[in-house]
């Protein structure tokens, strides 16, 4: 399929993993390793740690591959952790726009959530992962009714109120 619009993760996220990861976790697996020699664990750390290692690269690579691609007929969304989904754009009936925050009302992230006919949830994106600038695209190349709550909400009162359950179709 061809896409008029196509997103990515903001390169930036894609970058500070990165780096959060070889700076980080790296240095932090290494030691582990070298300190578990004098007790003879070694190889049982060095297991679990190539097991986190693979994980870890399997999510950097999720996140490096990940992409909404909005069609002339169709919306594909990858995400980092669900499974791509391809549903038309006639499906897409309306969309939520919010200011969330979490423990702290200082850092915000503006979230979208779009809904079929039925209210039902069929792909969420959140400002951090996808830019600002990437939920306007959207909203714009979708052109369906949009909710924009304009006043900062708690992420769990969002969730529970536009993501019953989490459902996704």
């Amino acid at each position: 399929m061809t896409y008029d619009v196509v997103l990515r993760p903001r390169a930036a996220l894609v970058r500070s993993t990165a780096l959060s990861i070889v700076f980080s976790a790296v240095p932090l697996a290494v030691a582990l390793v070298w300190m578990s020699f004098p007790l003879r664990l070694w190889a049982l750390v060095a297991s679990v740690v190539v097991v986190i290692a693979i994980v870890v690269g399997v999510v950097f690579v999720r996140l490096r591959s990940a992409f909404v691609g909005l069609g002339p007929d169709g919306v594909t969304v990858r995400g980092v952790v669900a499974a791509r989904r391809t549903f038309s754009r006639e499906q897409v009936s309306s969309i939520v726009l919010a200011t969330t925050f979490g423990s702290s009302v200082d850092r915000t992230a503006r979230e979208l959530v779009a809904f079929d006919a039925d209210e039902h949830v069929l792909f969420r994106m959140r400002g951090d992962v996808w830019g600002d600038q990437g939920l306007d695209r959207v909203v714009d190349a979708l052109g369906v009714q949009v909710t924009e709550i304009t006043r900062p909400m708690p992420a769990r009162d969002f969730a529970r109120r536009y993501l019953p359950g989490r459902r996704t179709h």
